[in-house]
């Protein structure tokens, strides 16, 4: 009999023991804040364009043009001891922007792909009817750029951590080399170091 409740402890060892996999998922609001970690996380990406393409979208420089200035995104950087996304954070600050309808965008990321396209579309390819074949020197000229530059500071204290991050977006005038706008936002988070079992 007691070889048989030892069979069965090392069986349920091992089972305890063995590869663990997820299940039972379920959709979450990704709007709702998660620490749970002292990581960049999406709410820190969500508020820095949120409230940096509220702050651009209330500039003056929305409200001098008779038509809608061409913006392009430009690099941004990431001076930070993480590897960020950085083309996801600009992505999200321009969609957030696009919202505003006060500006035009250009679509820097597919330039090499038109480039082979008009290629294909050259009358002398054959492949494309010349009626709606696209020419080279038909594309708009940016007015500006969007460029972003992404830092934090860690201060480990004893137990506590404080995380501060300081994202900055300048736009830049294509024509006068100028920072026609800039603006910043400031994230300070706090966390507090726990053991956690097994």
């Amino acid at each position: 009999m007691k070889t048989w409740i030892w069979i069965a402890v090392c069986f349920f060892l091992l089972a305890a023991c063995g590869p663990r996999q997820y299940s039972g998922g379920k959709y979450v609001d990704p709007s709702k804040t998660d620490l749970l970690s002292d990581q960049f996380v999406e709410t820190d990406m969500q508020k820095i364009a949120k409230d940096l393409s509220k702050s651009l979208l209330k500039s003056p420089i929305t409200n001098e043009p008779a038509t809608k200035p061409t913006v392009m995104m430009s690099l941004f950087s990431n001076a930070t001891d993480e590897h960020i996304d950085m083309i996801a954070l600009s992505q999200k600050i321009r969609t957030e922007i696009f919202k505003g309808q006060k500006f035009t965008f250009l679509n820097e990321r597919l330039r090499g792909k038109m480039e082979k396209e008009y290629e294909y579309e050259d009358e002398d390819s054959g492949f494309v009817s010349p009626e709606t074949a696209k020419r080279k020197g038909s594309q708009t000229g940016a007015d500006y750029l969007i460029s972003g530059y992404l830092s934090s500071i860690r201060q480990p204290v004893g137990r506590r951590e404080i995380v501060y991050y300081k994202t900055t977006l300048e736009l830049t005038n294509l024509s006068t080399g100028e920072i026609a706008w800039t603006d910043e936002v400031e994230l300070k988070k706090t966390f507090r170091k726990k053991h956690v079992g097994n």
